[in-house]
């Protein structure tokens, strides 16, 4: 069963993360970039036992496939995460925060204009001290956030008042909202940062997993923190906890 002593190696495992994404051309910058972070890591996890990056770190960008616009070209991805297990964690509970937000930037060219696209997604974790108006999950994944909405607010945004005039029919756009708002399992950086290369770029991912070093490390972050995780849900008091207003 997961103590809370085994997670006093989660600073050394993000180390030897970056030591194995350095061998692989597609993930080099990521790895440099958790080197560069390595000492903030460390000294947050010992007096706080939280890990935070408020700086982007970046990740391989998605595969060119059913991408909008059509003929948009895709530049980078960045990844910010925070994780922290809270001044009561119970080692065979959840964690207090748990989140990770994820940036795409591209850009499409046209005859008369070149248009700079971003498309944002995050796993949150909710603050249960009133009820939601929308149910979700205490960690749950869902499109958009803060970080959208700071960039749909920016100046010479469309659709938007910037928007020219069209003298005739109407304009097309996509449409967005914020739901829904998906339960996920808890994740710490090193399962944050496998599961957003995954859903980018197969190929990659698929490449890392056969490379023992690298499943090690993901299967013993599996394993601390889904193992009394997963046992964990045959309690209905940590099945409402995780699914919050959404459990009868």
């Amino acid at each position: 069963m997961t103590e809370l002593a085994d997670w006093d190696s989660l600073p050394d495992d993000l180390a030897s993360l970056a030591t194995q994404l350095a061998a692989t051309e597609p993930t080099e910058r990521t790895a440099d970039a958790l080197r560069t972070f390595q000492r903030a890591f460390e000294n947050d996890w010992r007096t706080k036992k939280q890990i935070t990056c408020a700086q982007a770190i970046p990740i391989p960008v998605p595969r060119d496939k059913a991408l909008h616009p059509t003929g948009c070209e895709l530049l980078e991805a960045q990844i910010h995460f925070t994780f922290r297990l809270g001044a009561n964690f119970d080692p065979k509970g959840l964690p207090e925060c748990s989140e990770f937000q994820v940036c795409v930037k591209g850009a499409v060219e046209y005859d008369r204009c070149i248009v700079n696209l971003q498309d944002h997604w995050r796993v949150d974790t909710h603050n249960f001290g009133g009820v939601p108006r929308e149910p979700h999950a205490h960690v749950h994944f869902q499109r958009g956030g803060r970080a959208q909405d700071a960039w749909a607010g920016l100046k010479n945004f469309i659709p938007g008042p910037d928007l020219p005039p069209k003298e005739d029919d109407y304009w097309l756009s996509l449409l967005q909202s914020p739901g829904p708002r998906i339960p996920f399992p808890p994740v710490c950086p090193v399962l944050a940062i496998d599961f957003v290369i995954g859903q980018h770029d197969g190929e990659v991912w698929h490449h890392l997993r056969n490379v023992p070093e690298y499943r090690e490390l993901v299967a013993k972050a599996q394993a601390r923190i889904w193992t009394p995780f997963f046992e964990g849900l045959s309690d209905i008091g940590q099945r409402k906890r995780w699914l919050g207003p959404m459990l009868l």
